[in-house]
C-alpha cells in the first residue's frame, strides 16, 4: 500500500476534527510519506524515521523539541491504528516502535506582577475582553474564537470545545466587560470580531502575543495557552478547589489531565514547605528564630551597599 492512499485514507476518516488538528496530522504524514513512499509495515523504518527527526534542524537551526518528535509518534500511532482498522492486511507495527523521551516540565504560567503589567496597559476594549475572559474562565483559544453572544450569560458561558458543549463559569467583572464590549461592537453574532470578521484561533493568538510584547513580556508564554494554565494552576491552588469540578470548567477528557494541575502544583508545594521545612527543627531547639539575626545582617549588608553604589554615581556626576 502506498503512503499517499494510506494518508488520504486516514484524513477522511477524521473528517470531524478541528482545522488546526487536521493540519498538525497532514503536516506530519507529508515528511512520513517523503520519506517513505511505501507505507512500511514493520517498527524499524518508522523507528528509523523518528529518530532521524530528532537530529533534524529547524528553520532558527535548532533541534526539533521532543515535544514536536513526540506529536510525530502520536500522529503515526492514531494513522496506523485507523489504517489497520481499516485493512486488517496491513500490519499496525507501532507498538514496537520506542516513543521518544520527554522531560517534565514546569507549566507556564503568569505571575501576579506579569498579569499586573498586562492589566494596566490602556488596551482597547475588546483586547481587554479577551484577556479578562481567558484568565477568568480558561477557556481554550479556539473557544474563545468560537464564542457568540447568545452562549453569554450572567454567570457563566456556554462554549463548544473538543468535549462538546459545557457551561463555564464567569465572574460578575468579566460579565460586565463583555456587556460593555456588545454595547461598542456592531456584530450581534460573534464577540470577538476583527476588521475581517469574526477572529480565528490565529487572530486570538495574535491579539495576545501584542499585549504581551507590549507588557514586555517575550517567549513561549505569550500565549493564549498560558492563561488556561494560570487559570487551572491558580484554581487548584485554593484549598476549596473540586477536582471533578476543574475537571469540568477545563473541559478535560481525561482526568489524568485534570491532575497535572493539581499534582506538583507550586503554590500547594510552598505553603506544605512552610509548614514541613526541617529548618523548623532548628529554631525549635534554639528556643527561638535562629534565623532572624543573620536575616537583619543580611539586609543591613545589602543597604550598606546600595548606599556606596549611589554615593559613587552622585561623585560621578559631580566631577562631570
Amino acid at each position: 500500500m502506498l503512503t499517499f492512499d494510506a494518508i488520504q485514507e486516514f484524513m477522511l476518516s477524521r473528517g470531524g476534527l478541528r482545522r488546526k488538528t487536521k493540519k498538525t496530522y497532514l503536516s506530519h504524514l507529508t515528511l512520513f510519506q517523503k520519506c517513505l513512499p511505501d507505507l512500511p509495515q514493520t517498527p524499524q523504518p518508522i523507528q528509523a524515521w523518528l529518530n532521524n527527526s530528532e537530529r533534524e534542524r529547524g528553520t532558527m537551526d535548532q533541534p526539533l523539541t521532543p515535544e514536536t518528535v513526540h506529536s510525530r509518534f502520536r500522529t503515526l500511532r492514531a494513522f496506523y491504528k485507523q489504517i489497520h482498522l481499516w485493512h486488517k492486511k496491513v500490519k499496525n507495527p507501532m507498538s514496537l516502535v520506542r516513543p521518544p523521551p520527554l522531560q517534565a516540565k514546569v507549566m507556564r504560567t503568569y505571575t501576579e506582577q506579569e498579569l499586573f503589567r498586562i492589566f494596566m496597559l490602556p488596551l482597547p476594549l475588546r483586547d481587554r475582553a479577551m484577556c479578562t475572559l481567558l484568565l477568568d474562565s480558561g477557556i481554550r483559544a479556539q473557544e474563545c474564537a468560537d464564542l457568540k453572544w447568545i452562549d453569554v450569560h450572567p454567570e457563566y458561558i456556554t462554549v463548544d470545545g473538543k468535549t462538546g458543549e459545557r457551561d463555564v463559569p464567569i465572574s460578575g467583572t468579566t460579565y460586565y466587560v463583555l456587556m460593555q464590549l456588545k454595547a461598542q461592537s456592531a456584530d450581534n453574532q460573534w464577540v470577538f470580531v476583527g476588521k475581517r470578521g469574526h477572529l480565528t484561533y490565529e487572530g486570538i493568538y495574535k491579539t495576545v502575543r501584542r499585549v504581551c510584547r507590549l507588557a514586555k513580556l517575550e517567549g513561549r508564554r505569550c500565549a493564549p495557552h498560558t492563561f488556561r494554565h494560570t487559570f487551572g494552576t491558580e484554581y487548584a491552588s485554593n484549598e476549596s478547589c473540586n477536582p471533578k469540578v476543574l475537571q469540568d470548567i477545563m473541559g478535560h477528557r481525561d482526568f489524568k489531565t485534570t491532575l497535572r494541575y493539581i499534582q506538583n502544583n507550586r503554590k500547594r508545594n510552598i505553603a506544605n514547605h512552610r509548614l514541613c521545612s526541617p529548618l523548623k527543627l532548628i529554631s525549635g531547639a534554639a528556643q527561638g528564630d535562629l534565623f532572624s539575626p543573620i536575616l537583619v545582617e543580611a539586609e543591613e549588608i545589602l543597604n550598606r551597599k546600595k548606599s556606596e553604589i549611589v554615593g559613587g554615581e552622585n561623585d560621578q556626576r559631580n566631577s562631570e
